[in-house]
């Protein structure tokens, strides 16, 4: 951890001797088995095709508040009055009470706009952390305006999208806020705890007897298990054992969720089986 901090603060104090004025992003993500750096100082970093420039820009693009914290489910530890690279930074360490989602430690400026994010999974291990700072105007992170309705996007001939804001609980904190339809037979769903997130895409199954994976993925956890024709793969922070539990209760309940999702409607706690 001290070897990570210090090569972090290395890579920012060259960018301030070389590139100061201009914009740095920093992601550095455990991938399979190693650890990998995305560095991009372009002022034009918005244009970059890549799969990490993607990434990056989604960072750039999250949303965080304090207030959306659940308490149930999470201890959150606060310092304030630290410096860096002379704003006035918060530093928010948010753990889960249990081994199920992921640890973030968060600075945040002034503003509430984020500084760095860093993510731990439940074995305390760096999944990725991530910067996107302006030397000269402070975070490039922003609010987004938010819709407080559900909101349809039509995608192509046969996709649709629905995203959602402060939706009722799901399960066990988390919410659904967005949908994708593919077509009749293949739906991505992602859910969100405040803090963390995780997708779970279904679609009909290849092959029957592909066994389940557990891997890490630019600093998230995938899991992937075929029950009954339908596969089913989950991405994001939380741990394998819930991910297997998410399954579970998703294809217990696959008839009434998909229809629903794919109508664009919010999945609460009421569509699972009790």
């Amino acid at each position: 951890m001290k070897k990570f901090l210090f090569i972090f603060t290395l890579l920012f104090a060259l960018h301030v001797s070389a590139y100061a004025g201009q914009k740095a992003i920093v992601f550095k993500f455990l991938n399979q088995d190693r650890y990998e750096v995305y560095m991009n100082m372009q002022e034009d970093y918005r244009k970059d095709p890549s799969m990490l420039g993607s990434i990056s820009r989604q960072l750039l693009r999250g949303f965080f508040s304090v207030d959306r914290i659940p308490s149930q489910y999470y201890d959150v530890i606060k310092s304030d009055n630290i410096s860096y690279f002379g704003f006035n930074i918060s530093q928010y360490v948010i753990t889960p009470k249990d081994k199920d989602r992921f640890k973030s430690i968060l600075w945040l400026d002034d503003k509430d706009h984020i500084v760095k994010l860093e993510v731990y999974d439940n074995t305390d291990t760096l999944m990725f952390a991530f910067s996107g700072f302006d030397y000269v105007d402070g975070a490039m992170h922003g609010y987004k305006n938010r819709e407080h309705s559900k909101k349809a996007l039509k995608k192509g001939r046969s996709g649709h999208k629905f995203k959602f804001w402060d939706t009722p609980e799901f399960y066990k904190g988390f919410s659904h806020f967005h949908t994708t339809v593919f077509n009749t037979n293949v739906i991505d769903l992602s859910f969100e705890d405040g803090v963390n997130r995780f997708s779970v895409f279904i679609k009909p199954a290849m092959n029957n007897n592909i066994s389940a994976v557990s891997k890490i993925v630019y600093g998230n956890y995938l899991f992937s298990r075929v029950i009954d024709d339908t596969e089913y793969t989950v991405y994001g922070t939380v741990s394998f054992g819930f991910m297997e539990e998410i399954v579970d209760i998703i294809h217990r309940n696959k008839k009434n969720i998909v229809a629903m999702a794919s109508s664009g409607n919010i999945l609460t706690s009421d569509v699972i089986k009790k």
